[in-house]
């Protein structure tokens, strides 16, 4: 697939923004919803009002839609950005349907880095198998960067794993451009894989 057209601010996919939206009706209903886009500034609040799946749209625009959904709705919660990030976990795993118990979870992860240039404009991604059930994945030369995206692909990556091997995953961000790093990589390892005889030969 072609990569997108370079611009003059990074940007990503909407089909992330709905995977947001979409969280935020179904957690908060038309109250939050409402207070939320209330909250927002105006330039931002307009650019949410149109987004379609296969857009692109402003990475700045999903870091503030991000930070006021947990300063309005979700102040005590601590982990409301990993919760988004699972949001959008749900929406990724979407195409795997019945089959996502059958995936390998390395080929997963491996097409997440293949697949980067897919749903943002910007940045590399690379990942690296490291034992059976643990691997790395990196993210870098990214233009701008926040720990609240750094926090949510947290939850993407633990909710992802989780979703297709039904145990659980732990991802450590061991580095990351937020705190001066080349890169934020994630180690990940989950505790089981999908049973080898119900995978497809």
């Amino acid at each position: 697939m072609p990569e997108p057209p370079p611009a003059a601010i990074p940007r990503i996919r909407g089909q992330i923004f709905q995977a947001r939206l979409a969280y935020l009706r179904e957690r908060y209903g038309p109250q939050g919803t409402a207070a939320v886009r209330a909250a927002l500034p105006e330039e931002e609040r307009k650019i949410l009002e149109s987004v379609h799946r296969q857009g692109w749209y402003p990475l700045r625009t999903l870091l503030a839609l991000d930070r006021v959904i947990g300063a309005s709705l979700a102040p005590d919660d601590p982990d409301i950005y990993e919760h988004l990030g699972a949001a959008s976990a749900r929406h990724r795993t979407e195409w795997l349907g019945e089959q996502a118990r059958l995936m390998s979870v390395h080929g997963f992860l491996s097409r997440v880095a293949e697949e980067h240039r897919r749903f943002h404009d910007f940045g590399h991604a690379v990942y690296r198998r490291i034992g059976f059930t643990k691997g790395e994945l990196s993210f870098s030369e990214y233009p701008e960067f926040d720990d609240v995206y750094c926090l949510s692909a947290r939850g993407y990556l633990r909710s992802a794993v989780e979703f297709m091997t039904g145990g659980g995953a732990l991802v450590d961000e061991k580095s990351c451009q937020c705190r001066g790093d080349a890169a934020c990589v994630f180690a990940l390892s989950w505790s089981s894989e999908a049973p080898a005889e119900k995978r497809p030969s």
